[in-house]
Parts: structure tokens; C-alpha cells; sequence
């Protein structure tokens, strides 16, 4: 039986090749675009989960009440890690994690590069799955001049990780370090990236002194908890750990207070932001939105392959009526056609297995992922036989159900008629589709202008031909001569520093005071050094007073602010309404407020503009050299830069970076996200047409002898394409309704993720609903006209 069956598939196959071929196309790029998205999701989801102690791993967060408001964010006191285990019996062991990703230069004889590197606790390759090639956890990093270094740089500088123990590094032409350890090559789907970790004991003592004090929150916290320990009890316990360190009483605490909270380990990389101090989304609103995608790709496939399916029933129904008349039951015939199918469904996946091979490399390159197909793991094999299944059965389903429903007796006479409840389905499934359509098309223009609108917005300097270089090495004690001899340059404008790029300053501190400030509030200012010129080098404008100036010496007493600042703060001068003049205490430090710039982003346009302070640091020992080129001279002037760096330090390779760069990559996840929904989108309008394709060709074919009595009648072409594309019009305009009120909310709640946006208009989901109609009518074009061409006396010959 089952022999003839595959006989009877593989010639209906055959003599509908071009059905066949429609449905296999339809059900593969369907299936294509779905493991794309699957092997995408599967890799998001793989983030971090390779730990043994992932379970009983935790962050420990800080949530702040300031000002009246609640903010949560994961920099922690330094010496946090260090006390939590003696306080608490649930911890098994703790550590720090700077999470500066320090690009940092190795020397080893004449071999000099730069190398990314954190520093860690002696704990760390306790806490976290990391393998040693060479050297113990226990003492990889308890020395404050070791140095543990990844299997990649042991190859590199010393041939292998044998060759790299015990011997020397010299770390920013400055110290040297002894290889304490080599740890293997960290795998692709980590968050974290290092190739070297440095001992937290050099962090504090010898690199960051100011970290020894609790009101400094800068680096992580991971702590290690007992399995049995129970977590909400533990939280509720560390909750005001930190009151008696900063000084808070019941007295203060109700204006301002810090509390200590847990955040599983395994749900940071996905789980990255935070909305008044809670945990709020991040990137698993991605991977839910494109598992989303995945399905509405697959059901639309699957909608299609009914509708073609059925399109072509009337060729079939003979076949079923004699099959009937001869003895067979309704459940072979089910069989049968579930069998076809699931045949068409193999075939599909093998075309789509086909397309993902060919497109990975493409893909990888567009979302900056590494995966492949996991052919050699059973979950993959699993998931992929479960689709083929899900599939074959939910496309079958209904062209199976109502093929074997015929009633021989009518079809044989040739009095076949279609149920109008049976013709209410297949015109909801196309409705179906194309609301998915419309949610697309709407989503792709929202987020094509939203990320445009972040590109081209005005941050309130100029980033354009600014160039960033880090002050490192002998550059820093150099810093006034490489400013001079820069600025004799030919194609550079300006030259200033700071310690911070300006579009990631993340310094927050409370330690601000002014006269007639409320004891009891505390407010948060970012912070941040510069130097001379600062205001010329970014273009930002002056809404009050000056900007530092060598002809004041008391300017390293002054501080300059945003208005955001100035707002917060609240001086009211008589004459200009302006807090210029007026005085200021920062970290203690008695000044005054010698100018107020415009509001200028500081940091990702998710959050709004905060109160700033930026204080003088022309002579500071760290930070960022702010280099803006002429127009159209950027080239030369980085030459020039780039040699007089090498001469002045040439111990450290030269590395830079450009500011309109460093400002994309803030964004990277809403740019990947929106150019992958631009081409499903394009997939989905596509697979949706093939539907409507199939529909259109059931109703030609249900409507033949009708059109040939209208014909017949002295109808035209056009009124008859007409009479038989309105019907889909009608189909389409239903589904922009439907989709309308949903895309509107689903854009506007994906939209409060960033303060400053685009707002939705009225236009957006005109010009959809109208360019889905153009399509369907493009569509639906091709099958009304060759049914309204067709000879009347054809279709009339058997009357």
C-alpha cells in the first residue's frame, strides 16, 4: 500500500511540476528564514550557559534612591568581593570584575601589540568554567605582578602555553608581569572578552587607588552561592548591607539609600537593562520578536501550501470519487495525503538545509555571529524533525481533510461545489497572512527611521571628523607637547583631552553640594575631566559664562555644567536667570560655576539627558586625547598624528578610534535586528503573494464557465478582472484594520525603550496598508486577466 501511495504522490508531483514547485519554494524559504532565525535564537540563548556553576552564580546589583527616583545598575564598592564572604555563610566564594575590557600593550622583546584584558579576583577560575592549560586556580592570580594570558597569546609571544609559564610581560611600557597561568581560548558564545586577566589585589593597590573607598561603585560583583542556599532569604539579608558603610541612618534613608540585589548569571547577556532600579528587557526582547518572526514566517508557508493545495483540488476530485466508489476509506485517503505532504515537506527541508548552508556565511557576517549548522548535536535534529512534522501536518491538515470530505457521487457528475464556511477559511487564512504582512512592513519602517532618527540626530556636539586616541604610555606625561606640535599640523582643527569619550560617560557621583541645597535629597551628576579647548574640539555651544581658559588661573577651581545641571541645581541669578558665578562643591573640592553648555548626549539615547559636571584635568595622568580634523583632511591629518605619536611614544602601538563610529556601535543590536526584519519582511510579503497567487487561481478556476457566460454576455476584460479582484482587495483592506491598531501598539511599546525617538504617524500605516494593497493587486493581476482572456467557448463547450 504504502508503495502505491509513493506511486500516486510522485506522479501527481509530476504532472503539477509547476505546482510542485511553487509549494516546495513557498514551504523552503519559509523553513529557510525559520532555522536562520532558529540557529540565531539557539546561539543567544547559549550566551554564558557553559559554566558548571551557573546555577548558583549571581551579579550583585545596586539599586539607588536619589532624588527621588530609583535607579539600578551593576557597578559595585571594589572591596565588595572581598567582604560579602565574610559576612554572609551562603557565599561560597566571591570576585571582582572590572568589565573595562582594557585594551592594554604587550611587549615581549621587539613583539609589541595590543591586548583586550580585565582584572579579575584570585577566585575567578573557581567561579567560572575556564580552563588551565597550564597553572592552578589556586594561585593563577594571587600574586600582584602575575599574569594569567589566553592559549592565543602564549602561541604568539612564546610558541606555547608550556613556554609562556614563569616568563615576563611588560604591560604599558611600564610593569612587568610574570605568566602565572595560561587559560584556553575563551569559546565564541561568552559576553565576557578577555585574553588576559590581571589580580585584583594590583587593580586596588597599585592601578586604582581610588578604589579602596565604599562611595566608589565602578567594577562588577559575582558571588558563588551554596545550592541549597535560598536565594530571596539571601537578598532580603544583603538587602542594606551597605547602609552602615555609607553612612545611611533611618534618619536620611527615606531621600537616599542603596540597596544590594541578585541577578542570576546565566540572565545578564539578555537581560541588560534596567527601568526604575528593576530588571527590565534588553536583548531578549530581540530574541522573542524574531522567535515571532520565525513562526509567522513558517504559518504563512504553511497558509500558502493550503491554499495552493486546495487551488488545485478540482484536479483531484475525480481521482477521490473513483477511489471512493472502489472501496476506499476516508482514513487512507487522509493517509495519503498527508503522506504527499509530508513528501513535499522533506524536500522542502532539504532545499531550505541547501539555502542556510549557502546564506550562513552572509548571515554570520550580518548579525556578527559565528554559527553553524549543529549537525552533530541531537537537539538540532530533534528540533528539525519536529518541524517537519508540525509542518507537514499543519499544511496537510486541511487539504487532506477536505479532499477525502468529496462526495463521489457529486464529483463524478461534475456538481462539485465548495462550502461558502470552507471558502470563509481559506479567505480568513489569507487575511492572516497578510496582517502578518502589514505587522512587517510597519515594523520595518518604524525601526528604518528610528535607527536613522539615532544616526542623524543632533547630540549637542559634533561628531563628525573627531578622532579619539588613547593617552597612554609616555604619552601622558608628554600630553602638552603632543598638543603643540598637533595643533602646528596641517589638517587638524583642535586638540583637547578628556577621560571619557563624550558619548560613554558613565562616572555618577552624589558628592555635590551647593548653598541652599535639601540636606535630605541627594542628587546624581555624571562626571567627567577635560582640558583646555574642549568646547572648540566638540562644537558644543555656550548657553551662560565661558569655558576653561588659560587666562584665569583660578579655572582648576571652576566647573562647567549642562542645563540639565543648572535646572537640577536651581541658582537664580538676578540679572540672567543663570548659575554662573555662583558656588559649587564637588567631591569636596570648594569652586565655582564659571560656565553652562547646551544639553549634549553623553551616553545611549535609551536613556535622557542627565546633570553633568565637568571639572578641570588638563594635567591628569589618564583619559582620551580628542583630536577634530579639517573637512575632507581627515587622512593627512591622521598620518600626522600617527607619526608624531610613534615618535613621542614608540613603545605602544597607536591605535584610534572615529567618534561617529564609536557612536554606531552604542546601537548594534537595534541596526542587526532591523536590517534582519527588512529582509524576513521581504520573504514574508513574498510567501504571502504565493497564497494569494493560489487563491486567486482556485476562484478562476471555480468561476471558468461564469466568466465565459458574462464573456458571452458582452462583458469586458476589465470588468471582470475587476469583478474578480476585488474580492482580494477586500481580503487585503480587512487584514490593514486588523494589523493597523496591532503594529501601532506593538512600535509605540518598542519605542519607549529609547528617551528620545521618532513618533509614530499616520503615514507610516497609510503607505503600508497602500503598498500591501499594490501588492496583492500586482498578485491577483496575473490570474484575473488570463481567466478574463480566456475563449467563452471553451469554458461553455459541455453546456
Amino acid at each position: 500500500m504504502l508503495r502505491n501511495y509513493l506511486k500516486i504522490a510522485l506522479r501527481s508531483f509530476w504532472r503539477n511540476k509547476s505546482f510542485s514547485l511553487i509549494n516546495i519554494l513557498g514551504l523552503a524559504l519559509g523553513l529557510t528564514c525559520s532555522l536562520l532565525i532558529f540557529l540565531w535564537v539557539r546561539d543567544e540563548l547559549s550566551v554564558d550557559r557553559y559554566h558548571a556553576n551557573g546555577p548558583q552564580l549571581y551579579r550583585v546589583m545596586w539599586r539607588q534612591l536619589s532624588d527621588g527616583k530609583r535607579m539600578a545598575m551593576p557597578s559595585t564598592p571594589a572591596l565588595m568581593a572581598q567582604e560579602l564572604p565574610k559576612k554572609f555563610p551562603e557565599i561560597v566564594r566571591a570576585t571582582g570584575y572590572t568589565n573595562r575590557h582594557a585594551h592594554m600593550a604587550f611587549s615581549v622583546g621587539n613583539k609589541i601589540n595590543k591586548e583586550v584584558g580585565d582584572w579579575v579576583g584570585a577566585d575567578w577560575f573557581k567561579l567560572f568554567s575556564v580552563p588551565l592549560l597550564i597553572g592552578s586556580p589556586e594561585t593563577a592570580l594571587k600574586s600582584p605582578n602575575g599574569l594569567a594570558i589566553s592559549r592565543k597569546l602564549a602561541e604568539s609571544y612564546f610558541g606555547s602555553p608550556q613556554a609562556a609559564m614563569g616568563k615576563s610581560i611588560r604591560i604599558e611600557n611600564k610593569d612587568d608581569y610574570q605568566v602565572t597561568a595560561v587559560f584556553e581560548n575563551l569559546p565564541p558564545n561568552t559576553s565576557q572578552n578577555y585574553d588576559f586577566l590581571l589580580p585584583w589585589e594590583d587593580f586596588m593597590k597599585r592601578q586604582h587607588t581610588w578604589a579602596s573607598g565604599w562611595g566608589n561603585p565602578s567594577p562588577w560583583t559575582f558571588v558563588q552561592l551554596r545550592p541549597d542556599a535560598d536565594v530571596p532569604a539571601f537578598e532580603a539579608k544583603i538587602k542594606h548591607f551597605l547602609r552602615s558603610y555609607l553612612g545611611i541612618n533611618s534618619k536620611n534613608a527615606s531621600q537616599f539609600d542603596v540597596e544590594l540585589f541578585l541577578q542570576p548569571f546565566n540572565d545578564i547577556y539578555l537581560h541588560d537593562q534596567t527601568e526604575n532600579g528593576e530588571i527590565s528587557g534588553g536583548r531578549i526582547d530581540y530574541v522573542r520578536l524574531l522567535s515571532i518572526v520565525a513562526v509567522f514566517m513558517l504559518l504563512i508557508a504553511c497558509i500558502n501550501f493550503m491554499n495552493l493545495s486546495t487551488a488545485r483540488s478540482a484536479k483531484r476530485a475525480k481521482e477521490v470519487g473513483i477511489r471512493k466508489v472502489v472501496g476506499a476509506e476516508r482514513s487512507w485517503l487522509i493517509t495519503q495525503f498527508l503522506g504527499e505532504t509530508l513528501l513535499l515537506t522533506i524536500v522542502a527541508v532539504l532545499v531550505a538545509l541547501l539555502l542556510v548552508g549557502l546564506l550562513l556565511p552572509s548571515f554570520n557576517q550580518l548579525s556578527g555571529k559565528q554559527v553553524a549548522m549543529p549537525f552533530a548535536e541531537v537537539d538540532f535534529w530533534v528540533a528539525l524533525g519536529c518541524i517537519v512534522a508540525i509542518t507537514g501536518i499543519v499544511a496537510g491538515s486541511y487539504p487532506a481533510l477536505f479532499l477525502s470530505s468529496l462526495q463521489p457521487v457529486r464529483v463524478l457528475k461534475g456538481l462539485l461545489t465548495i462550502r461558502p464556511g470552507a471558502t470563509r477559511f481559506r479567505e480568513g487564512l489569507v487575511v492572516f497572512q497578510f496582517v502578518i504582512s502589514m505587522l512587517l512592513i510597519i515594523g520595518t519602517f518604524v525601526v528604518y527611521r528610528q535607527v536613522n532618527f539615532i544616526q542623524t540626530k543632533n547630540l549637542g556636539f559634533d561628531r563628525e571628523n573627531l578622532i579619539y586616541v588613547p593617552m597612554e604610555g609616555d604619552l601622558l606625561p608628554k600630553y602638552a607637547t603632543l598638543k603643540q606640535e598637533l595643533q602646528r599640523m596641517p589638517g587638524i582643527q583642535g586638540v583637547s583631552r578628556m577621560d571619557y569619550q563624550p558619548g560613554d560617560i558613565g562616572s555618577n557621583t552624589t558628592w555635590v553640594d551647593w548653598p541652599g541645597k535639601d540636606p535630605t535629597v541627594s542628587v546624581g551628576f555624571a562626571q567627567v575631566s577635560v582640558g583646555y579647548d574642549m568646547d572648540k574640539v566638540l562644537n558644543m555651544k555656550l548657553m551662560g559664562g565661558r569655558y576653561f581658559s588659560r587666562a584665569f588661573s583660578t579655572d582648576s577651581g571652576g566647573y562647567v555644567i549642562n542645563e540639565q545641571a543648572a535646572q537640577r541645581i536651581g541658582y537664580k541669578n538676578r540679572t540672567a536667570g543663570s548659575p554662573v558665578g555662583q558656588p559649587l562643591t564637588f567631591w569636596g573640592k570648594p569652586g565655582k560655576i564659571i560656565g553652562v553648555v547646551q544639553d549634549f548626549h553623553f551616553q545611549s539615547l535609551h536613556e535622557p539627558i542627565k546633570p553633568i559636571i565637568m571639572w578641570f584635568g588638563e594635567n591628569n595622568t589618564y583619559g582620551n586625547l580628542m583630536v577634530r580634523t579639517q573637512p575632507g583632511q581627515t587622512k593627512q591629518a591622521l598620518a600626522s598624528l600617527e607619526t608624531l605619536c610613534k615618535q613621542l611614544n614608540p613603545k605602544i602601538p597607536f591605535t584610534y578610534s572615529f567618534a561617529d563610529q564609536e557612536f554606531q556601535r552604542m546601537y548594534k543590536s537595534e541596526q542587526i535586528v532591523g536590517t534582519l526584519i527588512n529582509y524576513f519582511a521581504f520573504l514574508a510579503i513574498f510567501i504571502a503573494c504565493l497564497g494569494l497567487f493560489g487563491l486567486a487561481s482556485f476562484t478562476a478556476e471555480q468561476r471558468t464557465k461564469e466568466i465565459g457566460v458574462r464573456k458571452v454576455l458582452g462583458a469586458s476584460v476589465a470588468s471582470i478582472v475587476g469583478l474578480l479582484s476585488n474580492e482580494f482587495l477586500r481580503l487585503v483592506v480587512i487584514a490593514i484594520v486588523i494589523a493597523t491598531p496591532i503594529s501601532w501598539w506593538a512600535m509605540d511599546k518598542w519605542l519607549q525603550g529609547f528617551a528620545y525617538k521618532e513618533e509614530l504617524s499616520w503615514w507610516i500605516f497609510g503607505l503600508a496598508g497602500l503598498l500591501a494593497i499594490l501588492i496583492a493587486l500586482l498578485t491577483v493581476s496575473f490570474q484575473s486577466v488570463k481567466a478574463a482572456l480566456m475563449n467563452p467557448v471553451t469554458s461553455l463547450r459541455s453546456e
